[in-house]
């Protein structure tokens, strides 16, 4: 989340705040803001506006925001200042003397629970792990490919934008694809037909997927900023497309796709062990949660929990939870299956075909229960199409 502050006075007063948030940007008036969210439209903002008029708080009732941003105005200790505000929408009116550090720093966490839920119901799902071999890919294929078949009304999409060759195109049968996750930036308009022509690909009835890089020369192809705003502009495209889409970004980088992928997704989930190097690493990444405004959508879920030398969940949180201002919790655990998964993966076989009442897949079917099919009576409500529109699989097969 960026934290924008625009003041004609005092542009540095919630510096402080630089301590709890990593992006912060600060601005002398509402036209030099504009220019920045104009180019933001990918980000989560919170605008903290200062004001001295009415004049001031009116402007903003001639700017057309995204479902991104959440509004603090602060100003006087004046009736008309705050009906105005409300009137206009503003999310929350402080006065001046209202205005702490504290009370700004607890307002603008809540808005990522408002923020998401102005995005509607779609469920953007990132699965990133501390490093490599924690199963990170192994859970979100399995995942991806059970509530597609479990929920056959729902529509399901599995995005691999790991920075290594993406191991998941094994599984999913597409050895040698012809396109892959980079071709679909070459859409220029938004059409589903297109996407299908450039990367998209159905492999059973409800459960679509795109193949991810083939090569790791690839790799550079995911770094360049025209491409990452392409690849956020179909990620916000295609989420009304879908009742579920899972992402996986692989082993966590700092690098500027893989954060702006999590920025905007509704849920994230880092997949760890209960190990003391695990620990340590985990540890860091989740300060970098902690800052950019993620917490309440960030999920820890441990694999092979139930391993030889591994901590106990409770010693894990207060490792994870020591000098930071919110405690973390590990969310979810998932047992040592290492029969199953072994073989599984050695024949490039997903646990949910061959093994499907394995304890690995029980448990995963637990989590999916408890974090994604929040109301199992829903059937096809979830899907953002205009009721005058034909069905999705109707269309689906007039493109095919």
């Amino acid at each position: 989340m960026i934290i924008a502050y625009v003041s004609k006075i005092d542009t540095d007063c919630f510096s402080n705040l630089e301590s709890d948030f990593s992006h912060i940007k600060n601005f002398f008036n509402i036209g030099d803001f504009l220019n920045f969210y104009a180019a933001s439209r990918n980000h989560d903002v919170a605008l903290v506006y200062k004001v001295d008029t009415l004049e001031d708080i009116e402007l903003l009732n001639e700017i057309k925001f995204s479902k991104n941003i959440y509004i603090i105005v602060i100003g006087k200790t004046s009736t008309d200042f705050s009906l105005l505000a409300g009137k206009i929408g503003v999310d929350a009116y402080l006065t001046q003397e209202e205005a702490t550090s504290n009370v700004v720093k607890e307002l603008i966490i809540e808005s990522q629970t408002l923020i998401k839920k102005r995005r509607g119901n779609s469920n953007v799902s990132v699965f990133t792990g501390i490093s490599g071999g924690v199963g990170t890919t192994t859970i979100a294929m399995n995942l991806a490919k059970n509530i597609s078949e479990k929920y056959p009304e729902k529509n399901v999409l599995f995005l691999d934008f790991a920075y290594t060759k993406a191991v998941s195109n094994l599984f999913f049968e597409c050895i040698e694809p012809n396109k892959t996750i980079i071709d679909i930036i070459k859409v220029q308009e938004l059409d589903m037909q297109d996407f299908f022509e450039n990367g998209l690909e159905r492999s059973s009835n409800n459960f679509y997927f795109i193949p991810g890089i083939q090569r790791h020369t690839d790799r550079e192809y995911l770094e360049k900023p025209e491409n990452i705003q392409r690849f956020l502009r179909f990620i916000n495209y295609i989420k009304e497309k879908f009742d579920y889409i899972i992402i996986d970004v692989g082993m966590f980088e700092d690098v500027e796709l893989e954060v702006d992928i999590q920025e905007i997704a509704d849920d994230i989930y880092v997949v760890t062990e209960l190990s003391i190097p695990s620990m340590s690493i985990l540890k860091t990444y989740i300060d970098i949660i902690d800052k950019s405004g993620w917490y309440k959508k960030t999920h820890i879920l441990v694999n092979r929990a139930d391993s030889f030398g591994t901590v106990t969940q409770h010693e894990a949180k207060k490792i994870l939870s020591k000098g930071l201002k919110h405690e973390f919790e590990i969310h979810y655990s998932l047992p040592n299956d290492g029969m199953h998964l072994r073989e599984c993966w050695n024949e490039a076989k997903l646990v949910n075909d061959v093994y499907p009442e394995s304890s690995f897949m029980v448990a995963l079917e637990d989590f999916r229960d408890k974090f994604f099919i929040r109301d199992n009576t829903i059937a096809v409500n979830n899907l953002h199409f205009n009721k005058k529109e034909t069905s999705f699989m109707q269309r689906i097969k007039q493109w095919l």
